[in-house]
């Protein structure tokens, strides 16, 4: 449904980024990993700053965006957001998973509906398995070398931070 009301591939894609996603990002950062042009980015990272979903803050020659948290519409938004991706469930899943990263691939309705690609230690029980959440999102574990080899575009949505010693990575 939202990917009937927000038409643009490329502002639902940060839309869904932002809102799953609040560490802060870059525009290069954004092409290389969306790859998408940096313009019909640009323009998205506009659109969304005029309607003040985003906040954008320079740094030297960069300039850094986030979900802006502050937004009258945030906690609804983050809420359809999260249902859109079924979040909740995915969160469940994944408490029961040791896992390194969380993708979405970034075909918003693939023929299976979104998929969610979760990075997992080479040797992990979990590597190769997919799950369905619900009738429409698929879930896949897969190694860092399977990662770094898919065709599709991945969108990071939740990274874990390795230099946290022995810390469960923690969902918001």
């Amino acid at each position: 449904m939202l990917h009937q009301l927000v038409t643009s591939k490329t502002r639902l894609r940060l839309i869904v980024k932002f809102f799953l996603c609040e560490e802060e990002t870059y525009l290069r950062r954004i092409v290389r990993e969306f790859n998408d042009s940096a313009n019909a980015i640009r323009v998205e990272l506009k659109r969304l700053s005029e309607m003040e979903l985003i906040t954008g803050r320079p740094v030297q020659n960069r300039r850094y965006y986030q979900v802006n948290k502050e937004h009258y519409m945030y906690v609804d938004m983050n809420r359809l957001i999260r249902n859109y991706v079924q979040w909740d469930q995915m969160q469940e899943l994944l408490e029961e998973t040791e896992w390194q990263n969380v993708y979405m691939a970034s075909e918003e309705q693939p023929p299976h509906g979104l998929e969610y690609i979760v990075e997992v230690e080479e040797d992990s029980q979990e590597a190769g398995k997919q799950v369905l959440l619900g009738e429409n999102i698929k879930v896949t574990f897969v190694p860092p070398d399977t990662v770094h080899t898919m065709a599709q575009t991945l969108i990071m949505i939740h990274r874990f931070d390795l230099g946290a010693a022995d810390v469960k990575p923690q969902l918001s």
